[in-house]
């Protein structure tokens, strides 16, 4: 196999990855759970912000339907803000 060369996920794989990301967007619903990310650190690295644009694509229709918490899309637009991912390691922000 190529160096570098990247094969397309198989249909099993498409649907680990669609559950692993339907959970993890449905955690952001947790103001504790953005705050434990925040406290270590997640929310201040670029790779993690990149992944958080990424997931926008709950917002789609297509894919909203398929959310138990819709709350986590607003948090999911929240954490788009550096300001807001700042502001997300102070402990007050968690008891809201």
């Amino acid at each position: 196999m190529m160096a570098g060369k990247v094969l397309p996920e198989t249909e099993e794989q498409n649907k680990i990855r669609f559950q692993v990301e339907l959970e993890f967007v449905q955690c952001l619903a947790n103001p504790n759970y953005i705050h434990f990310l925040a406290q270590r650190g997640y929310l201040k690295e670029q790779t993690f912000v990149n992944y958080l644009r990424y997931l926008q694509y709950w917002r789609e229709p297509e894919y909203a339907r398929y959310l138990k918490y819709p709350m986590c899309l607003h948090f999911l637009e929240l954490l788009q803000h550096e300001h807001f991912r700042r502001e997300c390691v102070s402990a007050q922000v968690s008891n809201h």
